[in-house]
């Protein structure tokens, strides 16, 4: 597989063989399914809750007498039936949280990845040096490799480069992300994905598939 490499200015100096232990593989389609429904599960905060009978306040005099009025007989306005009472079998918190084998998560990585690739959506640009917050000119050099605007894009870089993660963040259609905490769904669902060059070296380092080169 091959991308687009550009400088830092966003103009393009020739292209780049990917890597195929991560941009080369085969395209699983259930694994990615599985890989972002379990990431965004693991995403909820599970905090819904639903007050009970027991827990609703009022309602501790019957509101009319057992018999004679016409009405059903009611033994309190916490019932269920009434507006303002308890909910029977409503939310409670809890943990939706699960385990996701380090083995399984990562191959459903270079399968987004490959997927990416294989749609000529990934672009190779070279380290950022920001010296101080300029949202302008990181707006300029992606404007000039022609992504924005028209474009939904993630910006992977390694480390957690303040000035630069700041200045990313200004810009509405772009994702900033570090190399050392990807996640599956935003590289899916973003139309295009640009990765720096040190975050390349580190992205084959660690995702790279066993027995593939």
């Amino acid at each position: 597989m091959k991308a687009q490499k550009f400088d830092a200015t966003g103009k393009k100096s020739g292209d780049l063989n990917l890597p195929d232990s991560v941009f080369g593989v085969e395209v699983n389609a259930g694994l990615i399914r599985e890989i972002i429904d379990l990431e965004n599960r693991n995403r909820r905060q599970g905090t819904h809750k639903t007050k009970t009978v027991s827990e609703v306040s009022g309602g501790g005099k019957k509101p009319w007498r057992q018999k004679g009025t016409g009405n059903a007989r009611q033994g309190s306005t916490r019932s269920v039936q009434w507006k303002g009472g308890g909910i029977s079998h409503g939310p409670v918190p809890r943990d939706y949280s699960v385990r996701v084998p380090d083995k399984k998560r990562k191959a459903g990585i270079r399968a987004v990845f490959s997927y990416k690739a294989s749609k000529d959506a990934i672009f190779v640009l070279a380290d950022l040096d920001v010296q101080e917050f300029s949202t302008k000119k990181v707006h300029g050099v992606f404007k000039a490799m022609g992504l924005i605007p028209g474009s939904t894009v993630v910006f992977v870089t390694m480390g957690a480069d303040e000035k630069l993660r700041k200045s990313v963040s200004n810009i509405p259609v772009v994702h900033h992300m570090d190399a050392t905490r990807i996640t599956a769904p935003e590289l899916y669902y973003n139309s295009r994905l640009v990765i720096s060059e040190s975050a390349l070296a580190h992205l084959e380092k660690t995702y790279a598939a066993q027995g593939v080169k």
